[in-house]
């Protein structure tokens, strides 16, 4: 081997250190449009490098590791924003810590792409400080270090109100103007947990008068029906999207039938992810922007507190209660919550013997029609086994979340209905998706339908799908098209109540449920019942602002006693 292709070999690693240093130090300083900005976002690459260079008096070892780190935080905080709409913030560290989120790495090919990437070159990283393990820093140098770090240290935190309050407002994007880096960030967002953001309050009087003079609600079932709530993730009807001259395939959950009770659009809090901010509107019958910069953490920190809920009312009122997940019990923590909420059990496939062989994780083997399958047995052995009991049942499907393949041949016209062959691609494998999820839910329909007690079952999406690229136009005049879905009721036997909202906030769907399966109410719920009355099903699109204020001051007041403690308490916390 010739010595100038050695000589190359030993320079490639400095070299590529180099690079990266230099990239991780530009990526630490971005948006410092001011000198406190500045000297924050700088402790992205700093901190690391003079912690390791004080502590172990090396210098390639400190480089490596600064350059590492600070090329992770940022290509997380960017990935973020790519599939969840903003960057890191201090409290997203508690969705990092369990291990078994990291597996939606699996479903991302551009991720596994990224982490590849990214190993090759801390390999290289590492190649360069172990040839470099020679040079150390003196006593003079180490703690020179340390008071630098200092005072950062001290600097950082004397600032990190700089921003807090745009944090609160923008997730940790610190809005258009983006002022504040990856550090930054994660600093100034630190006030979520030092300050309780104030929650709605006001004068409930209004609503309260108006609530008074609601009609009563009909009589309940003369049989308590058995009750199946099923969300679907990433759900929108097709027929939503504007494709002009696509001949799409008929799904029996979009369309009409003898059995629908209440059927319309539907809306959500979140786009393209963050299925547990419907999840904790669908199961506590709150909006998760009431928590300002706690809105992301709801369905962890807020659901389990609540005194008052869907399951706790549904087990008030003599029923079982079972959560079917699609993904591993300690994805986001799901399951610690489902039973905080008071489910009596949480189940996966995993939990049923035919399913348990497949290989793959939960997520893999969560097909559908396998779902519905699932539910169904779990209805059938319920009645065989409890015949005096009815059963709550919530389950969620997972098979049609992103990512969708551009590679996919187009169907269905798709690609003359006005979109781009890339996203033809990704709609005919979405409207796949969406029909293996068709036949899950007919599966489960034959088992309600079928049974000695009446049934009543609701399905909805959860939020719209993310292709990765802009989405189809939508046909909808309403606004903000990217947070409508839709949902339906249907039922065995035609209930007592007769409501049928064309537009129904998700927050107030669980209100809907309960009283269209004749659940005695307690405060909380009678309270939402006549909100989605009074202003026909509608929340946050309600016209009527003072009355929607004067609801979420009833709402949030001690005397309704929603959660443990008190409001403050759990803002708080």
């Amino acid at each position: 081997m010739s010595p100038a292709f050695l000589r190359l070999g030993a320079l490639a690693p400095a070299a590529v250190q180099a690079a990266a240093a230099i990239y991780a130090v530009w990526v630490s300083l971005q948006f410092s449009d001011d000198p406190a900005c500045a000297l924050i976002n700088a402790g992205l690459f700093l901190l690391p490098f003079l912690l390791l260079g004080a502590a172990t008096g090396r210098p390639a070892i400190a480089l490596a590791a600064a350059t590492a780190l600070a090329l992770l935080l940022w290509a997380v905080g960017e990935m973020k924003l790519r599939y969840f709409g903003n960057r890191l913030a201090l409290i997203d560290f508690y969705f990092l810590s369990e291990g078994a989120n990291w597996s939606i790495v699996q479903r991302y090919p551009r991720l596994q792409w990224m982490l590849a990437g990214y190993l090759a070159l801390v390999a290289v990283l590492i190649l360069h400080a172990r040839q470099r393990r020679q040079q150390r820093w003196g006593a003079k140098a180490r703690l020179a270090a340390a008071l630098v770090l200092a005072g950062w240290c001290a600097g950082a935190w004397a600032g990190r109100h700089h921003h807090t309050w745009e944090v609160f407002r923008d997730d940790a994007d610190c809005g258009t103007i983006k002022t504040c880096g990856v550090m930054s960030r994660l600093l100034y967002s630190y006030s979520v947990f030092e300050f309780a953001e104030p929650l709605p309050s006001g004068d409930p009087a209004r609503f309260e008068a108006a609530a008074a003079g609601v009609a009563p609600l009909p009589a309940p079932w003369e049989v308590r029906p058995d009750v199946v709530v099923w969300l679907h993730e990433s759900t929108l009807d097709p027929a939503l999207y504007r494709l002009n001259g696509a001949r799409l395939p008929r799904l029996d959950m979009f369309r009409r039938s003898p059995r629908d009770r209440a059927g319309g659009l539907l809306r959500v809090h979140t786009f393209g992810g963050k299925t547990w901010l419907s999840e904790f509107s669908l199961l506590t019958g709150l909006v998760p922007e009431d928590f300002g910069g706690r809105r992301t953490t709801v369905f962890n920190s807020v659901a389990p507190q609540m005194q008052r809920n869907l399951v706790t009312r549904f087990e008030a009122n003599g029923y079982d209660s079972l959560v079917l997940m699609p993904t591993m019990k300690s994805f986001y923590g799901a399951a610690r919550t489902y039973e905080g909420l008071g489910f009596d059990r949480v189940l996966t496939l995993r939990d049923f013997p035919e399913y348990d062989h497949v290989k793959g994780d939960e997520w893999d083997i969560a097909d559908s029609d396998r779902l519905g399958e699932a539910a169904a047995k779990l209805l059938r052995e319920h009645r065989r086994a409890h015949p005096d009991r009815p059963l709550f049942l919530y389950l969620l499907s997972i098979k049609e979340h992103a990512p969708y393949s551009s590679r996919t041949r187009p169907l269905y016209r798709l690609e003359r209905s006005g979109v781009g062959k890339s996203l033809a691609a990704k709609l005919t494998d979405y409207v796949g998706k969406l029909q293996v999820l068709d036949g899950g839910l007919r599966t489960l329909e034959r088992e309600l339908t079928a049974g000695p007690r009446p049934a009543l079952w609701a399905y909805f999406g959860d939020h719209q799908a993310y292709f990765e690229e802009a989405s189809p136009p939508y046909r909808s005049p309403l606004p903000a098209p990217e947070l409508l879905t839709q949902y339906r009721l249907r039922s065995s036997l035609a209930p007592a109540l007769r409501e049928s909202p064309p537009l129904l906030d998700i927050a107030l769907l669980p209100s809907l449920i309960a009283d269209s399966a004749g659940l005695e109410p307690d405060d909380f719920f009678r309270a939402q019942s006549a909100m989605r009355r009074l202003c026909g099903g509608r929340l946050e699109d309600c016209p009527d602002k003072a009355l929607l204020a004067s609801y979420k001051a009833h709402l949030f007041s001690p005397r309704l006693g929603l959660f443990d403690d008190s409001i403050e308490q759990v803002a708080a916390h």
